[in-house]
């Protein structure tokens, strides 16, 4: 054993040890043991491409016993563990911390205290790590255990610990990158929230960037909203204080006084469990829950976090104190960032909290409300307007190129597609949008020209031709599928009402006449042949239409919502149609065997529903948006027109 460090030294450093690393792969972590204790001198040698060596593979295990016993083999050496790195400069407590492995975390912080001081090739010491992992029981446990190398006498963490040196990313933004426990970093030292990294992004540039970590920016349907608002979750002052008795009690030790902070925190063994819980946000067992109301849980406790750390980091932020802003300081304002990134709870508590924050330029000369119109962030567009003071001077705002609002509509540098289904609806809602911009900015303001000598409308037409193109071409080839089927489910009908079931007797009279189920087939053979020649009347007039561009905003939209309802109550009755011609032919009076052909039959209508709801719903919802919005034009127009002794008596 003594010497096998000697022999250690002479052996190949590119020989790659296959025999543990098969063990550990094969989860036999004593048989892995059991080849270390009978060749200690292959102890740190590689077992991985990645370099990693036998204690690096142990922490994996997130077991206690595997480290434990390689700790024995190695005696009283542990003077090489700083050495023992992997491929990414990671040591063995780099690698405990990742893994979340917290009895391998105190085993080695005993045995090696120097390892806490070790950084990385990405200049992370194994604090940094733990809470960039989001491992808040590990990193409670190093500052406890060992707090002169943690922080400084003010509670500060320190240096070697706050920001890593590739990037100068602080320990607070490594913590908020990964959504986990900000929170306890924030309470226990206030001054991370102006650290900046190398592109000078704060902990809240940080947040501004993240829509992910919010409601608004987490997509979610009528169903997925209903479970997503029906479930609890701790609210952020439940855990604030929490963590303020946690702080409270950990400056008391590293200042050596232990009061009653620190005793009542330690007379309670699980206390330290409970908080890591809280600040994890971990209150039901993994898998309690079925995984799609867990992944909603999860969410939903993260969103709350953020909401929790953006209203502390936003009141320490001074970035809207600035008379002046750089192109620099534009790109990293979180008002400006949140904006485009559409995070209206940031936004939101901006203006709560500073509302002449609103008004702020950038060296563009453009303001949040231009930053909003050109990311078409919409919902935040439509918050600054509830502003009424600061609209009133926002939407006269000219930029240093001469783009005013309704200019900014027509930049599609930022444009994404949008959340509508199909080109025409995607061109729809630009126009619509276009059109919204309009309203709020003055009248003639539509005619204004830029520095290129081109006026909104002119620059619109311009860089939505592509756009246009493509909607020409799939409306035309929707047109065309549609009215074949719309062609096809009139034939069929129209034969089935020459056709009756049961036949007719020598007069023309239909032998099952009396079947109480023979009117509904007629009906509905009926009604569906009037409909499917509604709907393929509706749609050769589409195939005639103009299509120019701004027929893509109210007239073809409309067209095909009206030829597509039609289409679907034609397949609708036509199937119901079938139904009933097969349980007069069968005359059952067994309730099983209807409800089966029932279903039977309204089987190709469901698929039909399913596949198509989307691009149904979206037909409706620019079809209600348009109508919605020409009825307050036209409410708003004849209260206009009205004497004043009539307005005066409408208001009273």
């Amino acid at each position: 054993m003594d010497s096998f460090f000697g022999r250690r030294a002479n052996m190949d450093s590119e020989m790659i040890q296959e025999t543990p690393y098969i063990a550990a792969m094969n989860g036999e972590w004593q048989h892995m043991v059991d080849y270390y204790k009978e060749n200690s001198q292959y102890l740190f040698s590689r077992v991985t491409l990645s370099l990693d060596t036998g204690f690096h593979l142990a922490v994996q295990s997130n077991e206690e016993q595997p480290l434990k016993d390689l700790l024995g083999i190695m005696g009283g050496k542990e003077f090489i563990l700083p050495e023992t790195r992997n491929e990414f400069g990671n040591t063995v407590l780099h690698e405990a911390t990742i893994y979340g492995n917290y009895e391998a975390v105190k085993l080695l912080v005993e045995r090696c205290p120097d390892l806490l001081k070790e950084k990385n090739n990405y200049g992370e010491t194994p604090l940094f790590t733990a809470a960039g992992f989001g491992e808040a029981e590990i990193v409670e446990f190093l500052i406890a255990s060992k707090p002169e190398e943690c922080v400084d006498c003010n509670g500060r963490i320190l240096s070697i610990h706050r920001q890593r040196s590739k990037d100068g990313l602080s320990i607070l933004g490594a913590a908020i990158i990964g959504q986990h426990f900000a929170l306890l970093l924030l309470e226990l030292d206030e001054s991370l929230h102006n650290l900046e990294d190398n592109m000078g992004r704060t902990a809240l540039n940080l947040l501004a960037e993240m829509p992910t970590g919010f409601e608004s920016g987490y997509p979610m349907g009528i169903f997925e909203r209903l479970i997503y608002s029906c479930l609890p979750v701790i609210r952020h002052h439940e855990v604030k204080s929490q963590v303020q008795t946690w702080c409270r009690a950990m400056k008391d030790l590293e200042s050596g006084n232990l009061g009653s902070n620190l005793l009542n925190y330690l007379k309670v063994p699980n206390e330290s469990k409970m908080i890591s819980d809280l600040l994890r946000c971990r209150f039901l067992p993994q898998g309690y829950w079925p995984p799609m109301l867990e992944r909603f849980w999860n969410q939903k406790r993260a969103n709350v976090f953020a909401l929790g750390l953006v209203k502390i980091l936003i009141q320490k932020d001074t970035s809207w104190k600035s008379v002046s802003i750089t192109e620099r300081m534009y790109l990293q304002i979180p008002l400006f960032l949140a904006t485009r990134y559409g995070i209206e709870e940031i936004v939101w508590e901006i203006i709560k909290l500073y509302p002449h924050a609103v008004e702020k330029l950038n060296d563009k000369g453009q303001s949040i409300l231009d930053v909003a119109v050109i990311h078409r962030q919409k919902k935040i567009f439509n918050l600054v307007k509830q502003q009424r003071i600061p609209l009133a001077r926002l939407r006269r705002v000219i930029d240093k190129k001469g783009n005013t609002l309704l200019h900014h509509v027509a930049d599609t540098s930022q444009y994404r597609g949008g959340t509508k289904p199909g080109p025409a609806h995607q061109l729809q809602d630009e126009l619509q949008w276009f059109e919204q911009v309009r309203e709020v900015i003055p009248s003639h303001y539509v005619t204004l020209r830029n520095d290129e000598g081109k006026t909104a409308e002119e620059l619109f037409i311009e860089s939505h031709q592509d756009q246009l193109n493509s909607a020409r071409i799939w409306i035309k080839e929707t047109t065309q599928s549609c009215s074949t089927v719309a062609a096809l489910v009139a034939t069929f009908v129209f034969a089935a009402a020459y056709t009756m079931p049961g036949g007719s007797d020598e007069n023309g009279k239909p032998n099952l006449i009396k079947s109480p189920y023979f009117l509904s087939f007629a009906v509905a053979d009926v009604v569906s042949l009037a409909f499917s020649l509604t709907s393929l009347t509706v749609f050769l007039s589409l195939l005639t239409s103009r299509f120019e561009l701004q027929d893509f905003h109210i007239a073809l939209p409309r067209k095909l919502t009206v030829g597509f309802t039609f289409l679907f109550l034609s397949m609708m009755t036509s199937m119901l149609s079938f139904g009933s011609t097969i349980l007069i032919l069968i005359q059952s009076g067994t309730k099983l065997t209807t409800l089966l052909l029932s279903v039977a039959s309204f089987l190709p209508v469901l698929v039909f529903t399913i596949m198509q709801f989307r691009l149904y719903v979206s037909f409706l919802d620019s079809t209600y948006d348009i109508l919605k919005r020409n009825w307050k034009a036209l409410v708003s127009f004849r209260v206009s027109r009205l004497p004043r002794m009539k307005k005066l008596c409408l208001i009273e």
